[in-house]
């Protein structure tokens, strides 16, 4: 097969051409070098866990190549994996005791003003929760999974690792400069939410003020956040996601993707829960993994299968956390968007077995640019609102 028909991730120039500095080394996502002169120093440094390891380079090949690559390096890479399983085991058992504890008390303290039923109403039972299950039962859970999983950890194993590998070093060296302007604008709207004080009343959808004729509000309350956490969450999200729908399907559905998830979730929650208020870029960003689901299933050969199950991953964690924090979570708004991304990817791209990306056509990017320019005029309408209550 030549190389023009596999997939860019998995053609020899997804990478670059190894530096002159060592016969030996590695290389970091932000481009920091480490050389050795013999293999036998690159096995001790990664199996010591130093680094974040991302590239390595080997006199074999010309060009960075992932670790899972070179079969030398199993045993190493075992040990490394073997070293951060337990560090997350520690973690998870750190967490239960901290984060446990938390959970007792908020429980006990609501119990104590209402019974059972201020338990299950009380927006503090709920982010213990959610703290309980992300800094305790995750870490703990992968350390198990990932002890587990070194038991058969061999040569073979490690060679069917070497696609995903590859896709996720390369998606990671991309430049997603769309995904970085939404990031930007919605933490400008953030920092004028935290200097004003603003937040649900102005530009939030609050049910009420929508259904007697503030239709802006859908647009506005995407760019409003609870608390800090709530929207380092949705920034985290939109980091990954957003990368991996630019990269892969491009940034003009991008932007649209995000422009219509946004209404998809608010139009969802107006329907589905007609009292109280939401904010934030959920909505959106569940529009964002609900088009990555349908649209790399359509695209088999784009992305290897281990990386697609991961996204499935992220959906089940999704469902978790809805279950969890259904007290202060939109679940509606969530599914509205997730529906939303899904549609889209149904309607506008056809099922292909080709391993290249979608070109931009001028229609794409015409619409790709409006969509832009309805995000930035959302942002400033909610930032308006603050300003000027």
């Amino acid at each position: 097969m030549s190389d023009l028909a596999l997939p860019v991730w998995a053609r020899e120039e997804a990478f670059s051409l190894k530096p002159d500095v060592s016969p030996y080394g590695c290389r970091d996502e932000k481009g920091n070098l480490v050389g050795f002169d013999e293999l036998d120093g690159l096995k001790r440094y990664l199996s010591s866990g130093k680094g974040k390891l991302a590239w390595i380079w080997v006199p074999e090949h010309r060009r960075l190549i992932a670790p899972e690559e070179y079969p030398s390096l199993v045993s190493t890479l075992k040990k490394r994996r073997r070293l951060f399983s337990e560090y997350d085991l520690q973690d998870g058992k750190r967490g239960l005791l901290l984060f446990g504890a938390i959970l007792i008390y908020v429980i006990y303290a609501a119990y104590a003003r209402g019974r059972w039923a201020a338990v299950g109403s009380t927006q503090t039972v709920g982010i213990a929760v959610l703290l309980f299950f992300f800094f305790a039962i995750r870490p703990y859970w992968s350390g198990l999974q990932g002890i587990k999983e070194l038991r058969t950890t061999n040569k073979e194993s490690v060679a069917e690792e070497i696609p995903e590998a590859r896709f996720e070093l390369w998606l990671q060296s991309q430049k997603s400069r769309i995904t970085m302007v939404l990031i930007g604008v919605i933490a400008a709207v953030g920092l004028v939410q935290y200097l004003t004080g603003g937040g649900f009343a102005e530009a939030g959808l609050v049910k009420a003020r929508y259904a007697a004729g503030e239709w802006w509000r859908v647009h506005t309350a995407a760019f409003m956040h609870g608390n800090p956490l709530h929207f380092l969450m949705n920034a985290s999200a939109l980091w990954y996601l957003g990368k991996r729908l630019e990269t892969l399907g491009r940034w003009p559905h991008l932007t649209m993707v995000f422009f219509v998830s946004v209404l998809g979730a608010g139009w969802a929650t107006t329907a589905w829960v007609l009292e109280g208020s939401s904010v934030g870029m959920s909505g959106a960003v569940c529009g964002l993994l609900g088009f990555l689901l349908v649209f790399e299933t359509l695209h088999k050969k784009l992305v290897p299968k281990s990386a697609r199950q991961r996204l499935l991953g992220i959906l089940v964690s999704l469902v978790v956390i809805g279950a969890l924090g259904f007290q202060f979570i939109d679940n509606a708004a969530h599914f509205g968007g997730l529906v939303t991304g899904a549609v889209y990817a149904l309607v506008v791209f056809p099922k292909s077995s080709s391993t290249g990306r979608p070109i931009i056509l001028k229609r794409d990017f015409a619409m790709g640019v409006g969509a832009l320019l309805l995000i930035c005029l959302s942002a400033l309408a909610a930032t308006a609102a603050m300003l000027l209550q």
